[in-house]
């Protein structure tokens, strides 16, 4: 049985699916943000935005880089205020 080499855009989208948010940079110059989500057996992947509700699919060969960037979702909580606790 011969096994095959993973490609550096597999192994990106493979770490990627372990973290909350990242950037995905394709080959043509487009750059998408959000989860994602891989399918081994197609070679495929999505990334879902949820803030946009938008969703992406894509061929891991398309894959140039990805990043991991802070969730925009976590930026906008604030802390509760305790003025009101006095």
């Amino acid at each position: 049985m011969v096994r095959k080499e993973k490609s550096a855009a597999t192994a990106f989208v493979e770490s990627a699916e372990r973290v909350e948010w990242v950037e995905v940079v394709l080959r043509d110059g487009h750059t998408y943000q959000g989860n994602v989500i891989r399918n081994p057996i197609r070679r495929t992947g999505s990334i879902v935005n949820a803030l946009d509700e938008t969703r992406y699919d894509f061929s891991l060969d398309e894959v140039q880089a990805v990043r991991r960037v802070t969730d925009p979702r976590l930026i906008h909580v604030e802390e509760p205020s305790s003025a009101g606790l006095s």
